[in-house]
């Protein structure tokens, strides 16, 4: 009798996904939960996951699973009924994990409608994890943004960041960040919530060529990893917001607003932060 073994050419594909970064999206009433403007966002958010999906299909995947990683609306961001029938998508919330269902098993990750960092000139919409509360995010002296922040996560998986899309400073960011990352520009911010931007169908097209062609990168492309131990430093805009992030279990005060969390590995470094 002949064990049945795993298929060695099964590529699973876990795609993360926030809207600022999305196709045509530039101003806070698109992201903010609520009414025509962010339904409308909605609908080209839907449409870039689509072309992501479509082309990790086209290029072998077995699996997508995608996550609504945007906070509106209890992370409710896509559009049902039009969502691409070969993914599975995790969606809602309260969440009991962040990255819900995160495994080794997964071989890539890719990044749609991500932002750079918050601070970045020119940055579409730029903030770190939220627009008003934090500014700066640290992990072994290195300043990381949302992107960083998921790519360590994921890297801690062993799965490498291999496609992200957002504006022109978010994938300039990422290659800092990450390395030889797939990057497709949807929009070159002017200023903060003013772009250039290319028409969604110009840009479906381009992630979904995108996805295709990175997954001929399995095994090359390295996860983001960083050299134990792990200290991350997060400082907020403002004293009151560190004054209450001091009060969890793993953090310690490093000054009026800035406060600092330790590990053994980054996982346990981000959890006092709720990243997970």
């Amino acid at each position: 009798m002949v064990a049945n073994l795993p298929d060695r050419n099964m590529t699973r594909i876990y795609v993360m996904t926030d809207l600022e970064g999305v196709t045509y999206v530039m101003r806070e009433e698109q992201t903010s939960g609520q009414g025509s403007e962010y339904e409308e966002a909605c609908h080209l958010l839907t449409g870039d996951v689509n072309a992501a999906v479509d082309g990790a299909i086209k290029g072998g995947a077995s699996e997508v699973v995608v996550n609504d990683l945007h906070g509106a609306r209890g992370g409710f961001n896509f559009v049902p009924d039009l969502l691409h029938e070969g993914a599975s998508y995790i969606t809602g919330g309260p969440r009991t994990s962040r990255h819900y269902g995160l495994d080794t098993g997964y071989d890539m990750a890719f990044m749609i409608g991500y932002h750079a960092m918050a601070g970045t000139q020119n940055g579409v919409l730029e903030h770190t994890m939220s627009t008003r509360v934090l500014f700066n995010v640290l992990i072994n002296g290195k300043r990381v943004g949302e992107m960083g922040i998921d790519a360590a996560i994921v890297g801690s998986y062993g799965i490498p960041v291999v496609l992200i899309s957002g504006c022109k400073r978010a994938v300039e960011e990422a290659r800092g960040i990450i390395g030889d990352v797939e990057g497709i520009v949807t929009k070159e911010g002017i200023s903060r919530n003013f772009a250039k931007c290319l028409p969604p169908s110009r840009t479906k097209k381009m992630i979904t060529e995108a996805a295709e062609r990175v997954l001929t990168k399995k095994n090359v492309v390295k996860p983001l990893k960083f050299d134990p131990p792990i200290v991350v430093e997060v400082e907020y805009s403002h004293a009151n917001y560190a004054d209450y992030a001091s009060r969890a279990a793993g953090i310690e005060r490093a000054d009026s607003r800035t406060v600092r969390s330790r590990g053994n590995n980054v996982l346990e470094a981000f959890k006092p932060f709720g990243w997970l």
